[in-house]
């Protein structure tokens, strides 16, 4: 798997240094501080922390990916999507013949330091959370919780949300068939997963559509304050408890995580038993991981690049809904986990959003 993305990494970094242009900048000098904080972290480390400028390198990488994308990228999401839906289909009508191919706990063993022991179900080999105790959030479902090629739920609720941001960017050039298609099977993979995370999100992202069309497109910086600050006052409020694996306990332990946070923490500095108490918090994690300043970075470079100071009227919409919805889904997702930093979620979200913002050549001339 390691290689499997070193591999892409690779390949995808060449194409880009081969097709070099003027859209590319700002995410260039995003991709090189990355590189340049995590070689100054290695340093006072001592040991290079490789994996921590991988988690943001996709960010870049394959947003420049969707900027070079020439055709719509609802034909191309439309492929994507159909493979992932049959494979879902087939999870749930055979999981056997589902298992067999993937061997899931297999894969999770020996690659990402599962043990046997965290796999409570021993008659199943698919993910831990698939066959999660107690009761599912969509109580009618009588399944286990799907992932279809993504092999774990939560990695297919994210995609479910990155369906719903396609939908609302680009609806106005998607077919009335391809809108009930992808509406349609969206909705089964939704209930599949049994996504808590992503059934508020995607509900949110619909809610924000005719809001987002009306505000500019720079506005969405202020998702992340307000998302985290109404996670502070419902915390306060409510009092759920962090040690619950629910939404309000994940958004309780990212409250309290946060306020623990030191100034070895915030400078990149924090040692790495306690990174990985940050893994349920996507938030606290971008900054032990990324420094405050790289956490900054991250969140100004995808809410300001993208201009929707064009002149096509419906490039403009498509641009102000696009970074809306992601910047509402990138705050959520911060409060709850760090799956954003999976490269399952990442290549789909940043070449969404980078063939969104896609600049043309009349907006050269706009700006001139």
């Amino acid at each position: 798997m390691i290689a499997a993305e070193l591999m892409i990494f690779f390949f995808s970094t060449l194409l880009l240094v081969l097709t070099l242009g003027p859209p590319d900048r700002p995410w260039l000098v995003l991709m090189f501080s990355f590189v340049g904080l995590g070689l100054i972290v290695s340093l006072f480390r001592d040991e290079l922390a490789a994996k921590n400028i991988r988690d943001v390198l996709s960010i870049p990488v394959f947003l420049m990916l969707g900027l070079r994308y020439s055709r719509n990228p609802v034909s191309l999401f439309l492929k994507l999507h159909l493979i992932i839906v049959i494979f879902a289909v087939l999870e749930v009508a055979n999981p056997d013949l589902f298992s067999d191919i993937f061997d899931v706990r297999s894969y999770y063993i020996n690659s990402r330091n599962f043990a046997s022991d965290d796999f409570w179900n021993s008659d199943s080999s698919l993910f831990i959370s698939a066959t999660r105790p107690g009761e599912r959030f969509f109580s009618f479902i009588d399944i286990h919780r799907v992932s279809s090629i993504f092999l774990e739920p939560v990695s297919l609720g994210n995609y479910v949300c990155i369906i719903v941001i396609l939908l609302i960017s680009f609806w106005p050039v998607i077919s009335l068939p391809m809108r009930a298609w992808f509406i349609g099977s969206t909705a089964f993979l939704l209930f599949a997963c049994d996504g808590r995370f992503a059934t508020v999100t995607s509900l949110l992202v619909l809610a924000l559509f005719p809001i987002a069309s009306k505000l500019p497109s720079r506005s969405a910086v202020f998702y992340l304050p307000g998302v985290v600050i109404l996670g502070a006052i419902s915390t306060h409020l409510f009092h759920p408890d962090p040690l619950q694996d629910d939404f309000g306990g994940r958004v309780a332990k990212t409250m309290a995580l946060a306020r623990n946070l030191n100034f070895s923490d915030v400078i990149g500095m924090a040692e790495w038993g306690r990174i990985s108490r940050n893994l349920d918090s996507g938030l606290t994690y971008l900054i032990v991981t990324q420094t405050l300043l790289g956490a900054c970075l991250v969140w100004f470079f995808t809410t300001l690049v993208a201009s929707d100071r064009v002149p096509d009227l419906e490039r403009q919409l498509r641009i102000r809904r696009a970074t809306h919805a992601v910047a509402l889904f990138i705050g959520l997702n911060l409060l709850v986990s760090y799956s954003l930093f999976s490269i399952k979620s990442a290549a789909f979200l940043w070449f969404l959003y980078g063939a969104a913002i896609k600049p043309e050549a009349e907006d050269e001339l706009a700006h001139a």
